[in-house]
């Protein structure tokens, strides 16, 4: 059988040489930060898209959270086995392009089933970066190291979603006045020019990807074996992949079901925090932008800056262990942020604890692919990932924004409602995920002694 059509070339067979890792780790970081650009986008809009399209909170829950994640979900189990067969630099180009594309569609939606479908195309394309970049640093980067690339990596979050806020805000408020004349005199609403303007850029990171970087060789295989290999026959099944993580890995269970508890309070908090504070404090989207991307921003990067360097002071040995607990501290300190940051009624004080769920989840969102870059085998890594991704997404990004849109829709007092949904929601996330990563911090523990 030949090897698959995206499978990995030889490096005779790449377009430009670039041998600096740190030029790769940048370049995936900054298409990181666009996805999240171009995922968190809805959240500065939502008041204006409610307006033009008549649709409710529970529709924007939907869009947000649940529709959205799932399509990103479904798509990461498709492209995992393309990430451990595949070469994957293509591959992230190819995906970068086409969510790029379907982002820029969303500005010529005009009902909710047209939006739903484009920001589905966006979400299905990004279900291949993370998993195939992350796979990429375990090839380039002894494992201390992978921690700090991943770090660095993981700021995309909290830059795209920053400029999501920023950017949005200020987009929104510039296609006002003269410009929303001409634009109401094309057929545009200034919210769809703000979707056609962030989606564009990601073409010119496409073809950066596809240019300027090389596939490396797997550290498992040498390159003339990844080029001649039936990948079919050398790919381990999907039975064996679950039993590595599930069965060999005692920590995975709880450290999985951790990360999705997490992910649900990130989620939550990004597609309602923006609309709370125009809501119950009755600010423009511009002053949202500027009042609350620097604390998002400057909360994400400092907890990705001290994750990164607490993690690098390990030997490789201690890395798992050393993540594992890092992470359940920063998650027990994150709980009484999460339950106060929507209740407070000083606008100041909820943006300055906003910035602190920042700080404190971005640490362990920082260091969670590193336990399967270290502990999981070359060929498993990519489904490992892709499978870590479709928990956190089909779960967690489905149920909260859903579960808050929802609440806020039934809890008594209309004014109180949002807050009160994102104090429990985030709350009960916040308080699991510490529980479990504790959980799996005592497995890796216990398997140390035992191994000792």
């Amino acid at each position: 059988m030949s090897a698959h059509p995206l499978a990995s070339a030889s490096n005779a067979d790449a377009p430009l040489d670039v041998r600096h890792p740190l030029y790769v780790v940048l370049l995936f970081f900054t298409c990181f930060a666009f996805s999240y650009l171009d995922r968190q986008i809805v959240s500065i809009l939502v008041q204006p898209i409610k307006l033009t399209l008549g649709i409710t909170d529970t529709q924007i829950g939907l869009l947000q959270g649940f529709s959205f994640t799932m399509c990103y979900a479904t798509a990461g189990v498709f492209v995992a086995r393309l990430v451990d067969r595949a070469n994957r630099v293509r591959l992230i180009a190819l995906c970068v392009a086409i969510w790029a594309i379907s982002t820029a569609l969303c500005g010529f939606a005009t009902s909710f089933t047209e939006l739903l479908f484009a920001r589905a195309g966006t979400a299905i394309a990004e279900a291949a970066l993370s998993p195939a970049a992350l796979s990429i640093f375990s090839d380039i980067f002894a494992p201390r190291k992978v921690a700090r690339a991943s770090s660095v990596f993981m700021l995309g979050p909290y830059i795209g979603g920053g400029l999501a806020l920023f950017g949005g805000g200020m987009l929104l408020s510039a296609a006002g006045g003269d410009v929303s004349t001409w634009l109401a005199a094309h057929g545009f609403q200034p919210w769809q020019a703000v979707f056609v303007l962030v989606g564009s850029p990601g073409l010119v990171l496409a073809a950066l990807v596809a240019l300027t970087i090389r596939e490396p060789a797997r550290r498992e295989a040498t390159t003339a074996s990844i080029a001649n290999t039936d990948f079919d026959e050398a790919l381990p099944s999907l039975r064996e992949v679950l039993a590595e993580l599930f069965v060999r890995n005692r920590f995975c269970a709880p450290y999985f079901a951790a990360y999705v508890a997490l992910i649900t309070l990130f989620y939550s908090h990004a597609a309602w925090f923006p609309t709370l504070l125009m809501r119950h404090f009755h600010l423009a989207p511009a002053m949202v932008g500027k009042m609350a991307a620097p604390a998002y921003m400057t909360g994400g990067m400092m907890g990705v800056a001290l994750a990164g360097m607490l993690a690098a002071r390990v030997t490789d040995e201690r890395t798992l262990h050393k993540v594992l607990m890092l992470s359940t501290c920063a998650v027990t300190a994150l709980v009484p942020a999460a339950i106060a940051m929507p209740l407070v009624t000083n606008s100041t004080l909820a943006i300055l604890l906003y910035g602190a769920c920042a700080l404190a989840a971005s640490i362990a969102m920082a260091l969670a692919p590193v336990p399967l870059q270290i502990a999981v085998p070359n060929r498993m890594r990519g489904r490992s990932i892709a499978l870590l991704v479709f928990m956190t997404n089909a779960i967690s990004g489905g149920v909260g924004p859903l579960a808050v849109g929802y609440l806020n829709e039934h809890l008594a007092g209309a004014h109180a409602g949002l807050g009160t949904a994102l104090a429990i929601v985030g709350g009960v996330s916040a308080l699991a995920s510490a529980l479990l990563y504790a959980l799996a911090t005592t497995r890796i523990a216990s398997t140390t002694r035992k191994n000792a």
